[in-house]
């Protein structure tokens, strides 16, 4: 390709292809949709087994043999051929929006909820786990030679990972999450596409970089976030859409916009560029129901060559063969769509390369990099395009996302109005936009006094704020989208929890979420079982510190001393009432890993020291007498810091925020679990004695206990 010129004639944009095709020099104007005649209409020539979950994401083997498919948590493998499933890679991570295959296809990049691994395929071994994003991890790209692996998340970073191992080059400067990158077919630009897309009136960006993370230039052409981004074979262009309805093309070294493409009319989850170079293939869907389509457009006349319309809902995301001959979708349907590409024609695949395909989700997959869409092509360029003279305000199409109504079951403690107010009255505070309380059940427990003394006045405080009092639980589903639970008596939760996982309604669980560590056990198992996500935590885990200390930046930690208050309420295990709050601050802390607890135990304190793999110690002092307060000091390779101040509710009601909009829980059962299992262990050990007592026995004994309640609870 020799590359694009662009001109204007008059306030047309005129650009001119001087690339192996017929030269043309004809004013662009905004795409109307094409004869009947030109358009082909495609139907999948198959499909893979129905999905228990959306797929998020999806990627082909360089040799086009294996489709990687990434669901919640697992990533399942099928023989293209046969359509059966090969094998499957599992593991706690959350929605997997990013999959990447390496050049010559062994390794498999996944990434998950703050998780990015890297998987031997044959084998199906776990090879290497690369710490450090605080999000969802949206996409993942091998370098063309295969030693670096970028990755991008909504942490608002990307960065470049040595595939050996070793500290990563951070990418910052991102105003909003990270939703895609690729790499240029040479391997010595990287592009990211970021944008909020709960924030419509915020702009979203594409920037370019260099390989070794230096800041290039940045395009804010998309009006709304972008959500997918690669390289043309040449490495000269960058192709991108977004939640604007778009897609636009840039040259790699120009800041003017090259072409826009406006085929769609609902948002572009994911986009790649055919293996010829003259084809984009782009999904859209969501905003609004319908219009669910893969669209296949000439870049040089912008003009739609084919379009499909399997997908019931909104897909997520998009691969091509290294080929050009096979086209993968998935999405919301949980089905994954086969089409037959070979009206595009194909042209040779050098060996050990893949097509681009990013992610749905916004998150490129295992050829939205150069290991992709770059090294596959080789000979056709992208040829020259065409755009709208003037951009679509889309005042006609930019909705605003529809709020979130969330509901409340108990109204028996302060976090009930203080978490209501904060969403009923952000402030013009967009991080807690879009979720508005607007019903509430409010019963306590009658053998708590302190329960049922709070419920009239909270009752009447929610009625000033406006907000509904029914009188029941089923009621209370009727009228909302999501709930927080918010009795302060962990013991009715599962109770109360199960209509609502029942209904499909994600829940936060106030502290304690149960009354006990078998009821918490099962809790997480209705999640699974009605595919209706939970997640539960202390504002503690917020303190100023607690978060640093996790994230890295005092070193690995070493140790952590935590305290908090520690009240004992005779209905529940000792520290589940009160000194979950400090318990919580040091699992934040220290992370999950424990393995033996030993607890002291006097009338006006609790001292209880945990054992972590690898020798770690980690204390909690619970105070019933003195001075009280939260607090504690993490010891760290690099750093010894005190944790504190006090942050109050917003950073959590932040975090619920985002789940309810994500539907990723922020804490994972895991560490939930093993959480509420050091403080069953504690009550242990004080019951033995003061012995030591292993996490793992207390844990076992409560999946022992919940399996045999199982099979009649979860009907």
């Amino acid at each position: 390709m020799a590359g694009w010129q662009r001109g204007t004639l008059g306030a047309a944009i005129v650009i001119f292809s001087v690339c192996g095709w017929a030269q043309s020099e004809e004013p662009l104007q905004k795409l109307g949709r094409p004869s009947a005649g030109e358009t082909k209409v495609l139907a999948p020539i198959g499909s893979f087994p129905a999905r228990q979950d959306w797929v998020h994401s999806l990627a082909f083997s360089p040799d086009g043999g294996t489709l990687a498919v990434g669901l919640k948590d697992d990533v399942e493998l099928f023989d293209v051929g046969s359509r059966t499933l090969r094998g499957k890679l599992s593991g706690k991570r959350g929605r997997v929006r990013a999959l990447a295959f390496s050049p010559d296809g062994s390794l498999l990049a996944i990434g998950g909820y703050q998780s990015l691994q890297v998987w031997h395929v044959p084998s199906a071994a776990l090879v290497r786990e690369f710490p450090g994003h605080r999000g969802s991890v949206t996409g993942v790209a091998f370098s063309p030679d295969g030693q670096r692996l970028a990755s991008a998340a909504d942490d608002e970073t990307a960065r470049i990972w040595p595939v050996e191992g070793g500290p990563a080059v951070v990418l910052a400067g991102h105003q909003y999450p990270v939703q895609a990158l690729a790499w240029s077919p040479d391997g010595k630009w990287l592009a990211t596409a970021s944008g909020d897309e709960l924030r419509p009136t915020k702009a979203g960006e594409v920037r370019l970089w260099g390989a070794d993370g230096t800041f290039q230039r940045v395009w804010s052409d998309h009006s709304r976030a972008a959500l997918t981004v690669a390289f043309t074979p040449d490495g000269q262009h960058i192709v991108s859409g977004g939640m604007d309805e778009v897609a636009l093309i840039h040259h790699r070294e120009r800041e003017a916009l090259v072409a826009r493409f406006e085929g769609h009319g609902r948002p572009v989850n994911a986009l790649v560029v055919h293996p010829r170079g003259r084809a984009v293939l782009s999904v859209g869907g969501g905003r609004a129901t319908g219009e669910n389509k893969l669209l296949v457009w000439d870049a040089n006349h912008l003009k739609e060559l084919g379009v499909g319309d399997a997908h019931t809902a909104k897909p997520l995301a998009v691969a091509v063969t290294a080929d050009g001959r096979l086209a993968a979708t998935g999405g919301q349907d949980r089905l994954v769509w086969l089409w037959d590409l070979s009206f595009l024609g194909h042209e040779p695949t050098p060996a050990g390369t893949t097509a681009a395909a990013p992610t749905a989700d916004s998150a490129p997959l295992a050829g939205d990099a150069a290991v992709s869409a770059a090294a596959a092509v080789g000979a056709a360029a992208l040829a020259g395009a065409a755009a709208a003279a003037s951009a679509a305000t889309g005042a006609d199409r930019a909705d605003e996302p529809r709020l979130i109504r969330v509901g409340v079951i108990g109204l028996d403690t302060s976090h009930a109005p203080a978490f209501a107010k904060l969403m009923n009255d952000p402030k013009d505070d967009a991080s807690l936009a879009g979720c508005r309380v607007v019903a509430a059940y409010p019963p306590g427990s009658p053998d708590i006094k302190s329960s049922t003394e709070r419920v009239p006045a909270y009752t009447e405080e929610y009625r000033k704020m406006g907000i509904e009092i029914v009188d029941s639980i089923p009621a209370l589903l009727e009228k909302v989208d999501c709930v927080l639970l918010e009795s302060n008596d962990g013991r009715p939760h599962l109770e109360q929890v199960l209509p609502v996982l029942r209904a499909g309604k994600p829940c936060f669980i106030d502290k304690p979420i149960a009354g006990s560590l078998t009821d918490a056990v099962l809790i997480f198992e209705a999640s699974r079982h009605y595919q209706t996500p939970v997640f539960s935590s202390s504002s503690l885990r917020y303190v100023a510190g607690a978060q640093d200390a996790r994230s890295g930046k005092f070193g690995n930690i070493v140790g952590c001393d935590a305290f908090s208050p520690a009240s004992l309420e005779p209905t529940h295990p000792d520290l589940f009432w009160y000194g979950i709050h400090g318990v919580e601050l040091l699992f934040t802390t220290m992370g999950v890993g424990c393995e033996t607890v030993v607890r002291i135990h006097t009338p006006g304190t609790d001292v209880v020291v945990g054992t972590w793999k690898g020798g770690r110690v980690g204390t909690f002092r619970g105070i019933r007498e003195g001075k009280g307060g939260y607090g504690g000091r993490a010891f760290g390779s690099k750093e010894n810091a005190d944790l504190g101040t006090y942050a109050g509710y917003k950073p959590l009601v932040v975090d619920i925020v985002k789940f309810f909009k994500s539907k990723e829980p922020p804490v994972t059962e895991e560490e939930t679990l093993e959480i509420y299992a050091f403080m069953e262990a504690a009550d242990e050990s004080k019951r033995r004695g003061g012995v030591p007592v292993s996490v793992r026995e207390v844990l076992d004994a409560a999946r022992k206990a919940a399996a045999e309640r199982r099979p009649t609870m979860l009907k």
